[in-house]
């Protein structure tokens, strides 16, 4: 029952709070009024719920066009819209009543959160668009569309935020499309899908359970029903089951129309439990033709007819996120995001003044491998380049990063340029810097730190002095260091009952025995019940597997030895997939806490990063 994990649900209420007091943010963790919705069926005693079939939606004369519809009586079309839009991009619908309730309710919160932009609407479906212009006669621009009318507006700060639940296909063929006006404004912002973060799932999770609290009755299954894909990205709704399985006795089950966990994989689960109703609710942002049909339709495949031929009394409720109060301030809370995200330090993006001519003789080089996670890369890399400037004022701080793919990447998506290690070199050449100091953020002395001891050995010519800090794991000293550092961060968890498990990545070249050496250190420490396990090498999930098996255990605890949290902790460590390690240490039946946090917010890891840089600038001529 809900009741019984009510306290996990009050801690994301906590982080619903936490990320409204940020940034100015207008997050509230209102419940949603408790009016039943139109759309909401009345449940018979032991049959299906009478609905409607569904019909072709009527025009609506009282339709509202005020929340950025494209119809030509609309004035946000008029020239002049000004020089700040927001463009909210979603994929459609074309139930009038849901558009409104969901995506106008969307749109009307991005306009009262950010008056200064005219709030503007584009949809990706192109077959909706036609359908709702043949029937109604309201022409809704597609994307292209949108981008071209803001160009012939004069627009010059443009911010786009999609409406899509994950980052997926459909989320990526925006920032594609988008990418490619990017000459044609000042500066391009995109949103993030609503599930991006850890703290968006946990968001979402209590936008869907406060207004199941009181219905609860513990003989109710609440079945949340998604689109699915067949993208990587469909281990999201493997992830928000997740959010709701921490507590015992959980009565919310996630499924998908085109992907897994099927209709017939919720139906095994929710027949494993004692429930006599199951209530069916749309986990997508309208409550649109897969809402109506698939899953409250009255053919035989429908999951309302495939739970009432089970036996169960069912409820269907046709109302789409996009209703949800808190969901609407989220999507305003990554639509606030983007236009404040800070490129202050030492992203290579042209507004940013480290770029100018003129940065001084000095420069300090960070050198990541980089991330495409943002608000990783922020607490993570973006911390330790404060520490690092805070740490040496005389020196100009820059960023370049080694990955070509993560800096192809975020510009394609966001719009965002960062130096790869070339174009860091020529950039202080031609900036006339007289003594470079490159400080790499590499865990360990391997390929990618011996690449760029070569790349940077290329330009000792270049300038007066040149100097390369070590990275993080090398002597002794910085083992002890980080090792009383990740126990510290994890001290919560030691509890006697806990495996705390570390994933780092791994590599084929002799410099893996950091794993091994920093497995010593822990033992050595008394903590036993850490293990230390890579991706891509030895110790891998199988062996840190084994050796958890050995103890007494009843939970683990799941956290990445790695600088950053991004695709490896996400994905490897803590997704959906079969063979990530979260799953791997459920099916063992451990009860699982990933923890995505990198290493680079710890203050002691950019403690050690600042005092290798010290004893490189004390090594310069």
């Amino acid at each position: 029952m809900l009741k019984k994990p009510l306290a996990v649900f009050l801690v994301l209420a906590f982080f619903a709070g936490l990320l409204a007091g940020c940034g100015g943010g207008t997050l509230t963790a209102a419940t949603p009024a408790p009016e039943a919705a139109q759309d909401v069926s009345t449940p018979a005693p032991a049959a299906a719920t009478e609905i409607p079939a569904p019909q072709e939606p009527e025009v609506d004369e009282d339709e509202n066009y005020d929340t950025g519809d494209a119809s030509l009586d609309n004035p946000l079309n008029a020239d002049g819209i000004g020089e700040k839009e927001l463009l909210v991009v979603s994929f459609g619908t074309s139930y009038n009543n849901s558009r409104r309730e969901t995506i106008g309710a969307v749109e009307q919160a991005m306009i009262k959160a950010f008056p200064e932009y005219s709030v503007r609407r584009a949809f990706t479906s192109q077959i909706i668009i036609d359908h709702i212009q043949r029937r109604d006669g309201v022409k809704i621009d597609n994307l292209t569309e949108a981008l071209d009318r803001a160009v012939a507006n004069g627009v010059k700060e443009l911010v786009v935020q999609p409406t899509h639940l994950m980052n997926g296909l459909e989320y990526n063929d925006i920032i594609e499309e988008v990418a490619r006006y990017a000459d044609s404004f000042e500066s391009i912002r995109i949103g993030h899908q609503l599930l991006d973060t850890d703290t968006d799932f946990a968001i979402v999770a209590l936008a869907i359970a406060l207004p199941l609290i009181e219905e609860d009755d513990g003989e109710t299954a609440f079945v949340f029903m998604g689109h699915g894909t067949e993208a990587e990205s469909n281990a999201v709704y493997a992830r928000m089951q997740g959010m709701f399985d921490e507590g015992e006795g959980n009565n919310v089950f996630i499924g998908t129309v085109e992907a897994k966990p099927g209709v017939d994989d919720v139906l095994a689960a929710v027949q494993a439990g004692s429930y006599k109703r199951v209530r069916l609710q749309p986990l997508m942002v309208v409550a649109g033709d897969h809402a109506n049909n698939d899953m409250a339709g009255d053919e035989p495949d429908s999951w309302k007819s495939i739970f009432t031929k089970a036996g169960y009394e069912v409820e269907c409720v046709l109302e789409g996120l996009g209703s949800n109060e808190i969901i609407q301030s989220l999507y305003v809370e990554h639509a606030r995001n983007a236009i404040d995200e800070d490129y202050g330090t030492g992203d290579a993006s042209l507004d940013d003044p480290r770029n100018a001519d003129g940065i001084g003789e000095n420069e300090l080089l960070v050198v990541s491998f980089g991330t495409s996670y943002n608000d990783s890369r922020r607490e993570t890399i973006g911390a330790i380049e404060q520490a690092l400037e805070d740490a040496f004022p005389e020196y100009s701080l820059r960023r370049g990063f080694t990955s070509n793919i993560i800096i192809d990447h975020i510009q394609r998506r966001d719009g965002v340029k960062i130096d790869d290690i070339n174009e860091a070199l020529d950039r202080a050449v031609a900036n006339g810097v007289k003594k470079l100091v490159v400080q790499p953020t590499h865990l360990m002395n391997g390929f990618e730190y011996n690449d760029l001891v070569d790349t940077v050995a290329m330009y000792a010519d270049a300038f007066e002095s040149v100097a390369i800090g070590r990275p993080i794991l090398d002597t002794e000293a910085d083992f002890r260091a980080v090792a009383q550092a990740i126990t510290a961060a994890t001290a919560e968890y030691d509890d006697g009952e806990t495996a705390i498990v570390f994933m780092g990545h791994g590599t084929e070249a002799e410099s893996n025995a950091v794993y091994a050496q920093m497995q010593q250190v822990l033992n050595g420490m008394g903590k036993t019940n850490y293990y230390i396990g890579t991706v891509e090498a030895k110790p891998s999930v199988e062996d840190v597997l084994e050796a958890v098996k050995a103890g007494n255990y009843k939970r683990v605890v799941l956290e990445p030895l790695m600088i950053v949290a991004g695709d490896h902790a996400n994905n490897d460590m803590a997704g959906g997939e079969a063979d990530s390690w979260d799953t791997l240490f459920r099916e063992a039946g451990y009860e699982v806490i990933p923890v995505l946090r990198g290493l680079g917010s710890f203050t002691e890891i950019q403690t050690i990063l600042a005092a290798h840089a010290q004893d490189a600038i004390n090594s310069l001529k």
